[in-house]
């Protein structure tokens, strides 16, 4: 009896399962000289052949981030993630994880944005080295 009840719940949760995934992407950073100008990193974007590409009804669980900064970061560093429908968040650490994008589409890239309020050169530029994340959906 017991192991026909633990089998009927294993089938049951094989769908959840079966039905979620992840893809991830890992872009060069970039290098913002000026305060003042917003820059935004190349697309970060499931691989052509990632099975979210031939799933349309994919929506985002979570997604989690990293950047890595080269050097000191400049005072007033603003760092977002932001998807094709513009939809941003402001990052408050160079990793995490956010529920923001809970339910939008999984297929679309996204984009790191930085700024650096102020105006005029930068004495050291702020480089970005790298820029990653990882899609959770189902």
């Amino acid at each position: 009896m017991l192991r026909t009840v633990l089998l009927v719940l294993s089938l049951i949760s094989l769908p959840a399962v079966a039905a979620s995934g992840s893809w991830s992407d890992t872009q060069r950073g970039v290098t913002l000289q000026n305060r003042g100008v917003m820059m935004s990193s190349p697309p970060l974007a499931a691989a052509d052949s990632a099975p979210v590409r031939q799933k349309s009804s994919a929506t985002i669980t979570t997604v989690s981030w990293k950047y890595e900064v080269l050097g000191a970061r400049p005072a007033g560093l603003q760092v977002k993630l932001c998807n094709t429908l513009n939809h941003c968040v402001e990052l408050d650490a160079d990793s995490g994880s956010t529920r923001s994008f809970y339910g939008q589409t999984a297929r679309s890239p996204l984009r790191f944005v930085y700024f650096v309020t102020g105006n005029g050169a930068m004495n050291t530029p702020l480089r970005v080295i790298g820029n990653q994340v990882i899609v959770n959906y189902r």
